[in-house]
């Protein structure tokens, strides 16, 4: 059976390409010679100098996350405030839980008790906003130079909501009211322990005085728990709840006991725990966890900061597409059409097919700040303050015109920097953290690439469609007695964007020499653990001036 879509390739202009392609390999392996260029791309026509502002708005609230549930690995998009979010506050979130729910088990002789202190929500949303000012300078057609300093600013929206919804636990007793209950339990111990001295001499064996004995005894024992779990206990059963009326059906089991002996005048009731609200919750829980350096309930905004500088050098290794006319080649005019301008779209015939290929190398200066994981509860993934190292392929086919399809390969090493991290697995939320400590955090290179295809609408203005994947590899952390390899986990990353990208020129029309751009591109797929599923949205403008040449 001929495979179904075989007959849609058998068309006769496929020849003719061919041959045209054929015909066009001398030029293609021969010293570039011609000028123009394809959309995109770091080139800049000899003698021009190009200003550019590039604004990026990146932000996201979910991330591709990797937890354990079951013995087993989830890999799913969840939120980003994950780890502060849980339908039943308890032992696994927070330690000091476990160890009064310890406690607890030992008293109600349950071993399956489990304190739940209610639910809670973190909403949480990252920005990032980064302002690159820049400029590039065509000292040669081949060789493109320039350097670019960007402005960031990051921003936090957060709120921690809880509610006591599903507790069984709470504030403990207020001191005065579990010091008044235990003053008047061991008064009535005392006046019981009266009675059976009173009543049972020493040597006396009757059942009366046995269970008057085992009374004062079970009293005493339940006293000193009581005594313990009042003084000790930083959550408490609460009225009502099944560890709340264990509780009090133990303290009725002494009562009795101490009735039967003619102790009757104990009756106050078991002072039991009170559900917490938003406040108690975010001064007793969430702020006592974070300490002062930990993630500010209401969200924070940082200042606008310089990042890294950056220079870069771009060389055009091929392009074969047609020169420009003598009239843009030789004008005088600052408003004339640079010939190598980056949204020349070549001939007006509609026809030809054209190659641009050219390398390119970025150093960044670690002139930034490093980000110590922003107030250590959210890495921002931005990385500043080391010396990175980036390579760059970029190219383009173009045919018929007006359809295009622009490229783009990088991959970077970055140095080790000194930052301050706490050694704590990623999803840790609740639990007591350990300090924070100075480490040498390497980051993990990467590769990206990016392929565009575009079609020019009018000889100004093109539309194109924008597919990316980035991978990173794992961070690595060293410099400190401690155990740093829970740093390292969930470094490792991937994602896969879609996107458009909308871009006018004005060379075309032999107006003011501008390049306008739009962008927005929006995470689809990722893996890592902690990757962030963010979206972005990108505009800028460049300016050209011509300072030697004609062209």
């Amino acid at each position: 059976m001929p495979h179904p879509f075989r007959g849609h390739f058998a068309l006769p202009g496929i020849q003719s390409f061919v041959r045209r392609l054929l015909a066009l390999l001398p030029t293609l392996l021969a010293p570039v010679a011609a000028s123009g260029q394809l959309i995109g791309g770091p080139m800049v026509p000899a003698g021009h100098l190009r200003l550019d502002i590039d604004a990026n708005y990146i932000t996201w609230h979910e991330r591709f996350g990797l937890r354990t549930e079951g013995g087993s690995q989830v890999e799913e998009v969840e939120p980003l405030g994950w780890s502060l979010t849980s339908d039943a506050l308890g032992s696994d979130e927070l330690l000091v839980v476990a160890l009064a729910e310890a406690r607890l088990r030992t008293v109600l002789e349950d071993a399956a008790f489990e304190m739940n202190l209610g639910t809670a929500s973190h909403l949480l949303a990252a920005h990032v906003r980064r302002v690159p000012l820049g400029f590039r300078l065509g000292v040669f057609r081949w060789l493109t130079v320039g350097a670019s300093l960007p402005m960031v600013q990051r921003k936090l929206d957060s709120e921690l909501a809880y509610t006591s919804v599903g507790a069984n636990a709470g504030l403990p007793p207020p001191r005065s009211a579990s010091t008044s209950f235990l003053d008047q339990y061991e008064t009535a111990l005392s006046s019981a322990r009266d009675a059976v001295a009173r009543n049972c001499p020493s040597g006396t064996d009757t059942p009366e005085c046995r269970a008057g004995r085992a009374a004062v005894q079970k009293g005493d024992a339940f006293f000193g728990a009581l005594s313990s779990l009042f003084t000790e206990l930083p959550y408490f059963p609460l009225e009502g709840s099944d560890a709340g009326q264990a509780l009090t059906g133990l303290m009725e089991d002494v009562r009795s006991g101490l009735s039967e002996i003619g102790v009757t005048g104990f009756t106050d009731p078991l002072p039991l725990g009170t559900p917490l609200n938003q406040t108690t919750f975010n001064s007793r829980v969430a702020a006592s966890l974070f300490g002062a350096e930990g993630l500010p309930l209401n969200g924070l905004e940082s200042l606008w900061e310089p990042g890294d500088l950056e220079v870069s050098a771009a060389i055009q290794l091929l392009n074969t597409l047609p020169v420009a006319t003598a009239a843009s080649d030789t004008a005088a005019s600052d408003t004339a059409e640079p010939a190598d301008s980056l949204a020349t779209p070549g001939d007006e015939s509609g026809e030809g097919f054209a190659v641009r290929l050219g390398v390119a190398g970025t150093l960044r200066l670690g002139t930034g700040t490093p980000q110590d994981s922003i107030r250590d509860f959210l890495d921002m993934d931005v990385p500043e303050g080391q010396m990175d190292i980036e390579a760059q392929v970029f190219g383009g086919l173009r045919l018929a015109g007006r359809v295009g399809l622009a490229f783009d390969v990088r991959y970077g090493i970055a140095s080790p920097v000194t930052v301050r991290r706490r050694p704590i697995e990623p999803d840790v939320g609740f639990t007591p953290l350990p300090p924070l400590e100075p480490v040498r955090w390497r980051p993990g290179n990467y590769l990206e690439y990016a392929i565009s295809p575009h079609l020019l609408l009018t000889p100004q203005l093109s539309l194109g469609l924008l597919y990316r994947s980035h991978a990173r590899q794992a961070d690595t952390f060293d410099g400190s007695a401690r155990d740093l390899s829970p740093l390292s986990l969930e470094t490792e990353a991937t994602v896969q964007s879609l996107g458009v990208d909308v871009r006018y020129s004005s060379f075309r029309g032999g107006g003011f020499p501008l390049d306008v751009w739009f962008g927005w591109e929006s995470a689809r797929g990722g893996s890592g653990g902690r990757t962030p599923k963010t979206g972005r949205v990108r505009f800028g403008a460049g300016l050209f001036r011509r300072i030697w040449g004609g062209g």
